[in-house]
């Protein structure tokens, strides 16, 4: 019995996360954040992209397209494999789920970017990757053998990144970025684990 209701609280998390299309908008946000950052740094300060308020738009404007980019897939094909669950609460809000991960994310990414710039070690870096591998973990509940292997990649790979001879401000744009590349492969091979194992409602049929 206990394990019939755990896997009753599980299921809102596990349907939002069964395509995959959370993960790779999360990977393509973590790895447009930084380069759409340097790339407001360079504009000349007399521009209207070089305001930090224009940058905060911009990425409210990601946000939104991501939305839709993750709305899109869920309805031409997640809905009509797996079929349309409606859930209370935040498994039943994904744009509150997106706010959330945006109030997480940002604070971290700026507290690792200040403990970078101040330290002479990857302990910073380390400690953020672990607190993502944390966040990863409790996403997907590791239900799979491979998702452990994204998890070790996910908390050693910016470490590694670190110890490469480069300044510090590239070493905080491609430790970000190699996070949201190893999300985006994640969720790239959850979507196609999805295809494979979920036949469309014609093959079923026959």
């Amino acid at each position: 019995m206990f394990d019939q209701i755990d896997d009753y609280a599980r299921r809102p998390m596990r349907y939002q996360n069964i395509d995959g299309t959370w993960e790779m908008a999360a990977g393509f946000m973590f790895l447009t954040m930084p380069f759409l950052e340097k790339s407001f740094r360079g504009a000349p300060p007399s521009t209207v992209w070089h305001w930090r308020g224009t940058f905060l738009l911009s990425l409210a404007l990601l946000l939104f397209v991501l939305l839709g980019g993750v709305r899109a897939p869920k309805e031409r094909i997640t809905y009509r494999r797996t079929g349309v669950v409606k859930y209370r609460g935040l498994a039943g809000k994904p744009w509150l789920i997106v706010l959330i991960s945006g109030a997480i994310a940002v604070p971290l990414g700026l507290l690792s970017g200040l403990l970078l710039r101040h330290s002479k070690f990857p302990v910073p870096v380390a400690l953020g990757s672990a607190a993502w591998g944390l966040f990863y973990a409790f996403a997907t509940r590791l239900e799979e053998a491979w998702r452990w292997v994204v998890l070790v990649v996910m908390v050693g790979g910016p470490v590694a990144i670190c110890t490469l001879p480069l300044d510090r401000e590239w070493l905080e744009t491609l430790s970000i970025g190699f996070l949201g590349l190893t999300l985006l492969v994640s969720g790239g091979i959850a979507f196609y684990l999805y295809l494979r194992r979920t036949p469309p409602p014609e093959r079923e049929a026959e």
